[in-house]
C-alpha cells in the first residue's frame, strides 16, 4: 500500500516509546505543561510481566510526582533478600535485611510491568480531566520512520502501522524511550551501542510455586556451584513468581546486537518439563514442583551503553541508553532516573528559563552516563559473584561471602545500597550545572555537595496556634516539584528581618527568580514564636507557608549545618531532588553568581 501523508504538526517534545520510561517522561512533561506527543509502534503492551522491581530511589521520584500511590497499593513490599549456598541445609540462609537500607523506603517493591505502564497512563488521563494542558492521549499503532534535525527544531516522520498513513510532525526536542531496539538511536550515524554479550546461558519462567522456602515477601536465591536460580515474587497471587535459572556457559562475544531484548538476548524457548529438569538437578534434594507457566524464555545477558545520549536536539533514555544483567533489577529504574532528569531541563530550555542552553541538556549526558555506566559494571559483577563456576568467584561464593554476612555487615550494607541505586550521587565536576563551590580558607565544611541527593527529616509548620501541623522534608519539596527550592537554614537566628539579614537576602534572591525558585526557611523551634508570624516573609501575599521549624538540629546537621559552626546555609535543590548548590551565609555572592549562569531572572 503506498503511504499517504498527513499535515505538519508543531510540538515541543515528541517522545517515541511509551514504555515506563517514555510514560512516566510524559507525566513530567504533562505537569511542566509542556506540548508533546508519546507514541509507540505497539497495537498495545503485552501483559508479561518484565521489569518487576521498584526501586526505593525511584519510589522517592514516584512519590514527589504524587504518582506512588497505586504502586503501594497493589504492589509487593519485598522486604529481603534470602541466599540458599547449601542444599542439605537450607534453613540457615545468609540475608540481606533491606529495612536497613539507606533509604526512606525500607523495602523494594515488585510491580508487574504493564501495571507499571497502566499506572501512569491513569495517571496521564488524570492529568488530562483536571484540564492541564497539553496532556495527550498515548498514540499506539505510531511508528518512527525517519528524523531529520535543523537548526531549531526536528522533522520527524510517523507512521500509522493500521492504515500506513504517514505523518510529518515537527518538534524542539526528539527523545527515544523506544526500546535496545531504538528507531531513535538507529536514526543518526555515529550512535552506537557497543558492548558484550556475556557467555552465560540462562531460562526465565513466571510460574507458580508452592515451598516453604520460597516466600511472597522475600528474592530467595540459590546461589550454587552447580548454577543460580533466583525467584521474584510477582504479586498477581501469592504462589506465583518469576524464576531466573542459569543453564550454563559458552563463550561471549563483542559485538552491536541486533537480537537484544531488554538487555536479553532471546534464545529458543525451553517446555515446562525442561525447565524443571534443569532445577531439580541444581538443588536436589530439595523439591521444588513448577506450575502453570506464564511464559518460559531462554535468554543472554547482554552490556551495552551508548556512546553518548544527546545528539543536537535529539536524547535517548532508558533501555534505548544501556542495557545489563536484570538480576539487580535496576533497568526500569535507571529509565525512570534518566527521564526525571532530563524533563525538568528540558521544561527550562522551552520556557526560555535556562541561562546557556546547551550547558544544561549537556548536563543530562555528563550526569547520567556515569551513571548508567557504574550499574552496568555493578550488575555485571554481582551477576559474576553469584553464577561464575571459576575456582576464584566461588571460593569468593562460598567461602569469603559467609564471613563477610557474619562479621561484616557493614560491608554487605554498602554492597546493597550502592546495588539499589541508593548513595548514588552527581559528582560537581562531571557537570557544569553543579557549583563547584569551595568555602573560604579556614572554613570547616561539612556542608552537602552539589550533587547529593536530598535528606529528609522531620519538621513543622508554624501557626498561629500552639499546635503545629507535623511535615517532612520531602513533603516540602513535594509541593515545590515544578521549581527548584531554595532553603535558608537559619540555625537560631531568628525568621524575620529585623533579627536575620539573611532574610532579606533570601527574598531578594527569590523576586529575581521567582518563575524557578520557590524559598524556604527553616530555623530552629526555639527562637520562633507566634507572636512572629505577621512579621513573617510571605505572610503579606498569602502564600502558602514557607516557613518551618524542628525541635532539634537533627536536619540542619544532616544538611551540614552545625550549630557548634554557627553558620546559616543556603542549600538549592533542584526539582529533580538533587542539590544544585549549597554555600554558608558568608558566600552568598557565589550562589548568585552560579544562579546568573544557570536560570534566567524573571524580569529579563
Amino acid at each position: 500500500m503506498v503511504s499517504l501523508f498527513k499535515e505538519k504538526k508543531n510540538i515541543d517534545v515528541l517522545i517515541c516509546g511509551a514504555g515506563p520510561v517514555g510514560l512516566f517522561l510524559a507525566n513530567e512533561l504533562a505537569e511542566f505543561e509542556i506540548n508533546f506527543r508519546i507514541i509507540d509502534k505497539v497495537e498495545k503492551h503485552p501483559e508479561l510481566s518484565k521489569a518487576l522491581l521498584i526501586a526505593p530511589r525511584t519510589m522517592d521520584i514516584l512519590d514527589n510526582r504524587g504518582l506512588l500511590y497505586p504502586f503501594l497499593e497493589y504492589g509487593v513490599k519485598m522486604k529481603q533478600f534470602c541466599m540458599i549456598q547449601n542444599v542439605h541445609d537450607p534453613s540457615n540462609p545468609n540475608k540481606i535485611e533491606l529495612s536497613n537500607m539507606n533509604s526512606n523506603f525500607s523495602f523494594g517493591l515488585i510491580n508487574r510491568q504493564n501495571k507499571t505502564v497502566d499506572y501512569l497512563i491513569d495517571a496521564l488521563h488524570e492529568k488530562k480531566s483536571m484540564r492541564k494542558k497539553h496532556v495527550p492521549n498515548v498514540e499506539f499503532c505510531m511508528e518512527l520512520i525517519k528524523y531529520e534535525e535543523k537548526d531549531d527544531h526536528v522533522i520527524a516522520v510517523v507512521k500509522n502501522t493500521k492504515d500506513n498513513v504517514e505523518e510529518e510532525i515537527i518538534c524542539q526536542y526528539l527523545v527515544g524511550c523506544d526500546g535496545v531496539h531504538s528507531n531513535v538511536r538507529k536514526g543518526i550515524n555515529g550512535w552506537t551501542f557497543e558492548g558484550q554479550t556475556l557467555k552465560s546461558s540462562w531460562a526465565l519462567a513466571d510460574v507458580e510455586i508452592d515451598h516453604e522456602l520460597v516466600k511472597y515477601d522475600q528474592v530467595t536465591s540459590f546461589v550454587l556451584n552447580e548454577g543460580l536460580i533466583v525467584i521474584f515474587p510477582l504479586g498477581a497471587r501469592k504462589n506465583t513468581f518469576r524464576l531466573v535459572v542459569k543453564i550454563g556457559d559458552e563463550e561471549k562475544k563483542n559485538e552491536t546486537n541486533d537480537h537484544v531484548t531488554h538487555g536479553l538476548t532471546n534464545e529458543t524457548h525451553m517446555t515446562l518439563e525442561e525447565l524443571q529438569k534443569l532445577v531439580d538437578e541444581k538443588i536436589a534434594p530439595i523439591e521444588l514442583e513448577l506450575k502453570n507457566p506464564v511464559w518460559i524464555s531462554n535468554f543472554k545477558i547482554n552490556e551495552r551503553i551508548v556512546n553518548r545520549y544527546r545528539t543536537g536536539r535529539v536524547f535517548i533514555a532508558g533501555d534505548a541508553a544501556h542495557c545489563h544483567s536484570p538480576l539487580g533489577g535496576q533497568g526500569m529504574n535507571l529509565g525512570i532516573q534518566d527521564a526525571h532528569n532530563l524533563a525538568f531541563k528540558l521544561a527550562l530550555v522551552i520556557r526560555n528559563q535556562a541561562a546557556d542552553v546547551n550547558k544544561l541538556l549537556d548536563s543530562y549526558e555528563h550526569e547520567r552516563y556515569p551513571v548508567g555506566k557504574n550499574v552496568i559494571e555493578g550488575t555485571g559483577f554481582a551477576t559474576k559473584m553469584l553464577s561464575g563456576n571459576d575456582y576464584f568467584t566461588s571460593f569468593l561464593r562460598t567461602r569469603v561471602a559467609p564471613i563477610l554476612f557474619q562479621f561484616f555487615p557493614q560491608a554487605v550494607f554498602n554492597f546493597q545500597n550502592n546495588l539499589m541505586q541508593n548513595n548514588l550521587h552527581y559528582l560537581p565536576g562531571s557537570s557544569e550545572i553543579l557549583h563547584k563551590y569551595k568555602p573560604r580558607s579556614g572554613t570547616e565544611n561539612k556542608l552537602i555537595e552539589a550533587g547529593h541527593y536530598v535528606q529528609d527529616g522531620l519538621l513543622m509548620k508554624i501557626t498561629s496556634h500552639k499546635s503545629h501541623e507535623r511535615i517532612t522534608m520531602l513533603d516540602i519539596f513535594r509541593s515545590t516539584a515544578l521549581k527548584h527550592t531554595l532553603v535558608l537554614f537559619t540555625l537560631n537566628k531568628g525568621v524575620t528581618s529585623d533579627c536575620n539579614p539573611l532574610i532579606e537576602t533570601l527574598l531578594e534572591i527569590y523576586n529575581d527568580y521567582k518563575n524557578t525558585i520557590t524559598p524556604i526557611i527553616i530555623s530552629y523551634q526555639g527562637v520562633v514564636h507566634a507572636a512572629d508570624v505577621p512579621f513573617m516573609p510571605f505572610h503579606e501575599e498569602g502564600r502558602e507557608q514557607h516557613i518551618f521549624v524542628e525541635r532539634k538540629f537533627e536536619l540542619h546537621e544532616k544538611y551540614g549545618v552545625m550549630k557548634e559552626f554557627g553558620k546559616q546555609a543556603f542549600v538549592l535543590v533542584r526539582p529533580d531532588l538533587y542539590v544544585a548548590s549549597a554555600v554558608f551565609e558568608d558566600d552568598v555572592d557565589e550562589l548568585k553568581a552560579f544562579l546568573d549562569q544557570y536560570l534566567i531572572k524573571a524580569d529579563s
